[in-house]
């Protein structure tokens, strides 16, 4: 391996030391407010696009979302890290959760260069999915059955009964290569500790236990998200 090369390791390792250290510590409940928001922004700007939009059907039998941003670079190595938040809804009201803020890390070899940002929606579509979050950390595809997820009108037809997340994503930037991912997505607890002022909340606290209440902050994307599963039509 060349100085050249390595330098060029040393530095993507640096600046994705940078970006984790940035979504761990010193968030402020400003901070972690304008993340929701951004959520929010996110999922409005993949329902806006008619190769992403996810149809009603679907938004009305999923079980919960999960809205995430990445960030991606890569020069022979690559890395990806991001955040994002997961809701829920109750299977018997089809109301939806509090927030969870959650996070994601991710490295990647192979032959690869250049860097974008990813947005992307995750259904959680059965129980396989929802076990998913009790865990510690998990991986798309691993822990639960992943497909890339359909749209149109006969959306719900090209679903299989056993695919317990649907995974819709839009890229921005410049990123080219093949390469093998391994990715995974981790709770946030520092992020939720702080925005609920609780030193000992988990997100089985907040997406199952009903122990917080729907935050404000949260409330405008409750509305989106209900408007785009027809809950808005139905008043």
């Amino acid at each position: 391996m060349n100085n050249l090369v390595r330098g060029r390791i040393i530095l993507l390792i640096l600046a994705f030391g940078v970006l984790v250290s940035t979504t761990a510590f010193a968030q402020t409940k400003g901070e972690l407010t304008a993340r929701i928001e951004r959520a929010q922004e996110y999922f409005e700007d993949i329902m806006e696009a008619p190769d992403t939009a996810i149809p009603e059907a679907l938004m009305r039998n999923c079980h919960g979302v999960i809205i995430l941003r990445q960030y991606k670079a890569g020069f022979i190595f690559g890395v990806k890290g991001g955040q994002g938040i997961v809701l829920i809804k109750d299977k018997n009201t089809n109301e939806w959760s509090p927030p969870a803020f959650i996070k994601t890390g991710e490295g990647s070899f192979g032959l690869q260069i250049g860097g974008q940002s990813i947005d992307s929606i995750f259904l959680i579509m059965n129980e396989d999915g929802m076990e998913m979050l009790n865990k510690t950390k998990f991986k798309i595809g691993l822990d639960a059955s992943a497909a890339v997820g359909p749209v149109g009108r006969d959306a719900e037809v090209k679903v299989s009964p056993g695919t317990a997340i649907l995974v819709y994503s839009r890229a921005k930037g410049l990123y080219a290569g093949a390469s093998f991912e391994g990715g995974i997505l981790l709770r946030d607890d520092i992020a939720n500790r702080k925005f609920y002022n609780m030193e000992d909340i988990t997100i089985q606290n907040i997406l199952f236990e009903n122990k917080v209440k729907m935050p404000d902050e949260a409330k405008p994307l409750v509305s989106v998200l209900n408007e785009y599963m027809g809950k808005a039509k139905e008043k």
